[in-house]
């Protein structure tokens, strides 16, 4: 039981902290206000020298104006962050506690830890922001002898005290004294709560293999791999909001990318960064990339998928197979290399049977002239060397044509005439150019496929013809396109996070290592969530080789804390030959599992709703499935993949095919699955589609799934 005295004095901190809190909010108000006015007597007074005279304020006048104004208002906005900082720390002033004495010294430093630190009138820290290098102390270490790494080494000493605060309405509700890393008790009350339509904070329930994680700042490539819901992404978020503090004076929002799988899941976790007090880092798909790289549209991941998974699609099948592999990899990259260090093939340049431009002298400039250049500079090198030459020899035809014309044209005809017959003689010529030095992905990739199986060979060329790209080809041509310097680097990009890498081809890991050459890599994935028909398994050793970092550090993530109980163990059963999820042990209502039927599905909608769940999500199989299900319910909203997946409203329960919802959670799902052979990519689908949820889950299916599930 706690002291009564020990409960008074943590009280009374806590309502100091909420007053310094409060003096903050009011004096960011008024200097916020200050600014606010000098901007408008700014204005003001330049409105007035205008009114009277038009011309009174010159050019430099105005830019020196509005260069005034710009500081004014940067000084507001920073004063209101701050401000807006404080009025999040008032509900929860700080999370928790530890007292350390150092090595050396008896005197007990008392580390209060919360969202951000906050100094008294003193200067001194009441309390200490998470990603401080003391902090870890309450993330990692046990009561006892205890170190953590500062910038200055390592500080040894006794942890004497580890204590955790439960807030609610800004009040202290209760307190623990631990000797775990987060106690069961506090992290049970914490997940029973609704979800969102946004991800949250969890810096209050970080756990110690989690934070190992987050704060790794050596490894240029980290993966941090585990089941659903074992925290991979708030990770990731909580990982980027922990370098923006460590490394301020290089990384900021703007030179963070997390590339995730789709627009509903960057808008889940766009509010993470913003409630840890850090600007929002820019988010994009994978398919977004490859388009940019390309400069085309190409067919997005999902509608592969619904090619995949029906029965008429083993061409597709074969082609994933062929093309998402490590073999395939293998392929592009000594291809490649043999472009880099050889160019494209040569040939002689002729016309009418005489040799122009000799295949030796095109290789010695590509090999010698330009060989500090990129494969593709070095052709727009030669291009422009060729035409330059070129030029010269049009000159020449233009007055051997204008001697032969001009007793039948004159003026402008004979211009046009011998232009015309010109152009149609160096036609051939420039053809011949074009085909060795203006190549694209899409160029590359034929030449690669030369050699490939003969149905995908020409499979890969109708499309080509038809100006069609197949997901899998577009993101071979993209990593060609990267590798080779067809498409400027993003350098721009510092750091990199990955998430759902089990989606990733090898293939798309190498471009983005290519494509981002100055990024640090963080990459995040579920193995059990491969479920793309004809990829091999997922094996999470191999990402960091694409990377060229093949012995970067795993960090596992073993505990499921996104399901109850019941749902975790339904999962497990799901799939019984893959390591089964440990759930962290909160309970819950068992799992619905029934044949579908129409009325069902409405029922079982309607009961999840009167239950106050907010969150719903009707998952299923196909986007086909989606698109017929979303016009039999109401109140409900289709993701389809597109730009207007950000829209919903938190109201609004969601119906989608389960590859749009991963990375997603909900408080209820509704899986409505076909009668299928529960093949072991089936089953990874169907374990995806299951585990979005956190309370309630009810599995409408087949018969067949039923009885193959053993339920």
């Amino acid at each position: 039981m706690n002291d009564l005295k020990d409960l008074l004095e943590e009280q009374a901190y806590t309502a100091r902290v909420q007053q310094l809190l409060l003096a903050l909010i009011e004096q960011a108000q008024e200097i916020s206000s200050d600014h606010l006015r000098s901007i408008q007597a700014i204005v003001a007074d330049a409105w007035e020298d205008l009114r009277v005279k038009p011309t009174a304020l010159s050019e430099e006048d105005l830019e020196q104006l509005s260069a005034e104004v710009d500081r004014f208002v940067v000084r507001r906005e920073f004063t209101e962050s701050l401000a807006e900082r404080s009025r999040r720390m008032i509900q929860n002033p700080f999370f928790a506690r530890v007292d350390f004495i150092e090595q050396g010294s008896d005197q007990v430093e008392k580390i209060v830890i919360g969202l951000y630190s906050l100094k008294d009138e003193k200067g001194e820290l009441m309390v200490h922001d998470w990603r401080a290098p003391v902090c870890s102390l309450y993330y990692d270490a046990m009561p006892g002898e205890a170190s953590y790494d500062s910038p200055s080494g390592r500080i040894a000493g006794t942890l004497t005290l580890k204590r955790q605060y439960r807030m609610e309405n800004g009040q202290l509700k209760y307190y623990v004294d631990t000797q775990v890393s987060i106690d069961d008790s506090m992290l049970l009350d914490i997940l029973s709560g609704a979800t969102s339509r946004h991800m949250r904070q969890i810096v209050a329930t970080i756990q110690a293999e989690q934070n190992a994680a987050i704060r790794q700042q050596t490894e240029r490539v980290v993966s941090v791999v585990g089941g659903a819901g074992s925290g991979k992404t708030s990770v990731a978020m909580h990982r980027a909001a922990f370098l923006m503090y460590r490394q301020r004076d290089v990384l900021d929002a703007n030179k963070i990318l997390i590339l995730s799988p789709s627009t509903a899941f960057s808008e889940y976790v766009s509010g993470v960064l913003p409630e840890l007090g850090e600007q929002n880092i820019r988010a994009r798909t994978l398919r977004d990339v490859v388009e940019a790289l390309l400069d085309k549209k190409v067919e997005k991941p999902y509608r592969q998928l619904e090619v995949l998974l029906h029965p008429d699609g083993a061409l597709r099948r074969a082609s994933v197979r062929y093309k998402c592999g490590p073999e395939f990899l293998d392929r592009l990259r000594r291809f490649a290399d043999a472009f880099i260090a050889f160019g494209p093939t040569f040939k002689n340049v002729s016309a009418e049977g005489k040799v122009l431009i000799r295949r030796d002298e095109l290789k010695r400039m590509y090999l010698n002239e330009f060989k500090l250049l990129t494969p593709a500079q070095k052709l727009t090198r030669m291009s422009m060397t060729l035409e330059t030459r070129l030029s010269s020899m049009e000159e020449n035809l233009y007055k051997q044509y204008e001697q032969r014309f001009e007793g039948k044209y004159s003026g402008r005809e004979l211009r046009m005439a011998c232009n015309m017959a010109v152009a149609q003689r160096m036609q051939p010529v420039k053809a011949q150019i074009r085909a060795m030095v203006a190549l694209t992905g899409a160029d590359l990739m034929a030449l690669v496929m030369a050699d490939a199986p003969r149905e995908l060979r020409d499979a890969y060329l109708d499309n080509r013809a038809a100006e069609v790209t197949w997901w899998e080809d577009a993101v071979a041509e993209a990593y060609l396109t990267a590798r080779l310097g067809f498409a400027a680097p993003d350098k721009t990009v510092y750091h990199l996070l990955v998430d759902e890498c089990q989606d990733y081809s090898e293939t798309a890991l190498a471009m983005l290592a290519a494509y981002y050459p100055n990024a640090r890599v963080t990459l995040l994935g579920d193995p059990r969530q491969r479920t793309t028909p004809g990829m091999e398994p997922c094996d999470p050793a191999r990402w960091g080789g694409c990377f060229g970092m093949p012995d970067a550090p795993m960090f596992p993530l073993s505990k499921c804390y996104r399901s109850s109980m019941p749902i975790a163990q339904l999962l497990n059963r799901i799939l019984p030959d893959d390591p089964p999820l440990e759930p962290f042990g909160r309970g819950g209502a068992a799992p619905v599992v029934a044949q579908y039927s129409e009325a069902l599905l409405k029922q079982t909608l309607k009961d999840f709703r009167a239950a106050g769940h907010r969150s719903i999500a009707v998952v299923t199989r196909t986007q086909a499935q989606a698109d017929s299900l979303s016009a039999k319910l109401e109140n409900v909203y289709r993701l389809d993949g597109g730009e207007d997946d950000i829209n919903y409203e938190p109201t609004d329960n969601v119906v989608a095919c389960y590859h749009l919802t991963k990375g997603l959670e909900f408080d209820a799902v509704i899986v409505v699955w076909p009668d299928a052979e529960l093949t072991d990519g089936e089953r990874r689908r169907l374990y995806t589609a299951a585990s979005r949820a956190l309370h309630d889950l009810a599995l409408l299916v087949g018969g067949s799934v039923i009885k193959q599930l053993g339920l």
